[in-house]
């Protein structure tokens, strides 16, 4: 779907939900603008605060209103789809993050209906593949793209657009250093998905340290995956699922079922001696091949490479994605992306910062995190943490740090930080 000089991208956006997909969307959007075009997150909502706290650090715009111009786009997730018909003539894309969640999404509405006694036409509600040449599809997986071609879209409506996990977490041992050091015999599980089944192995073998991931922060999840042998997964695997991704990146031999994503070996490439169906007739098959990681991990783990090769270039391949799914058709003009250094000159010199067309001042960087928002001159900017540098630097969306000469130790926190993509320059009068 092509972008014009006048084309707002709106995500559409659950208010407050945290998981997976709604960080998916958050990087799709931060990645739109790193490219200098018009995008935001569009919440459906009269909630005044909807953006969810744990994706401010992508520090995108967002909107609780859009504009249905033809020229703009609006992309929303499998679980979004009673916006169809609510978006009129605006160009649309339904980004399909699972399969198994959009029919659990129909579900959900087709009940709302009934409690409503059918108070609206199902067509307002439901999506359920109205023919619209006007409308793409993009994919997260194999699985979402084989589902929506049996349901009749051609493949020309379709793009494959996946995710990727952030770099310095889990990534940090993808490219297979550091794999064979302190592991421990634990299996790692995540207890929202196929528990009912991973009762019944953790019933068959008691003496196995079966631990859940459960209650944790990120780096606690980290530090678990790190640590662990083995991670298992007989859930559901709507989508290329991100705890998966992550135990494999951090070095976890990983055994899973064949339901979803994981029957194929595109969105899961591991040899199929590790995928099992969840059948009790096969929990002696799967104890074995749990306790053959356990005993001799050096001899399983680089079963995995291939899978762990994936993961590390997931974060360009999406980029790639992006590219062949909205090819800009308007040169889009450079701009430099940068961060100005809270100080006694900074409310002398904004004035002229905010004037240059070639810069875009995205924050002000502050001893406090609060307030998060800089007023100056009837214009606002966000108010950032040496952390939110370093995030955006990370996701390419920063050009340079504007420092007084006198910020010597901000310089040092900030080589110190590891800026792989911003300068520090500094401001001369």
């Amino acid at each position: 779907m092509e972008i014009y000089a006048n084309t707002t991208i709106y995500i559409a956006g659950i208010p407050r939900a945290v998981s997976g997909g709604p960080e998916l969307l958050h990087q799709l959007c931060s990645e739109l603008l790193r490219r200098g075009l018009d995008a935001r997150l569009w919440y459906p909502t009269d909630d005044p605060t909807p953006e969810p706290t744990a994706y401010r650090k992508y520090h995108v715009p967002y909107t609780t209103k859009i504009r249905l111009r033809p020229e703009n786009i609006v992309i929303f997730p499998e679980t979004m789809t009673e916006l169809y018909s609510q978006v009129g003539s605006i160009r649309k894309i339904l980004w399909w993050l699972s399969v198994d969640n959009y029919l659990g999404h129909l579900k959900y509405l087709l009940t709302e209906q009934m409690h409503h006694f059918l108070g609206h036409p199902l067509h307002e509600v439901l999506y359920l593949f109205a023919p619209d040449m006007q409308m793409e599809h993009w994919v997260q997986s194999e699985y979402a793209r084989r589902y929506v071609r049996m349901n009749g879209v051609p493949d020309a409506q379709v793009h494959f657009v996946g995710d990727y996990l952030q770099s310095g977490t889990h990534l940090g041992l993808s490219g297979g250093g550091g794999l064979r050091t302190s592991r421990q015999n634990i299996i790692a599980y995540n207890p929202r998905k196929g528990m009912e089944f991973t009762k019944e192995l953790m019933a068959a073998a008691p003496d196995l340290a079966w631990t859940p991931i459960e209650d944790m922060t990120a780096a606690e999840v980290h530090d678990l995956l790190s640590r662990a042998k083995v991670y298992i997964d007989f859930g559901n695997h709507p989508g290329q699922d991100r705890i998966p991704r992550e135990a494999a990146a951090a070095g976890c031999c990983v055994i899973t079922g064949r339901r979803g994503a994981a029957a194929n070996d595109i969105d899961i490439p591991i040899p199929a001696s590790y995928k099992f169906l969840d059948d009790p007739q096969a929990i002696p098959s799967i104890l074995a091949c749990i306790r053959a990681c356990l005993v001799d991990y050096e001899g399983h783990i680089d079963d995995f490479a291939g899978y762990r090769a994936m993961i590390a270039e997931q974060k360009a391949k999406f980029r790639q994605d992006i590219t062949a799914a909205l090819p800009v058709r308007y040169d889009v003009p450079k701009r430099q992306h940068v961060i100005l250094r809270e100080g006694p000159h900074v409310r002398e010199i904004l004035p002229a910062l905010v004037a240059q067309p070639c810069v875009d001042l995205i924050g002000i960087w502050l001893d406090r995190t609060t307030p998060t928002t800089v007023h100056f001159n009837g214009q606002t900017r966000p108010g950032m943490t040496l952390e939110d540098i370093t995030f955006l630097d990370q996701e390419g969306r920063l050009d340079a740090v504007l420092l007084e000469p006198s910020a010597e130790k901000e310089a040092d926190g900030l080589k110190a930080a590891g800026l792989q993509n911003a300068a520090i320059r500094w401001l001369r009068w």
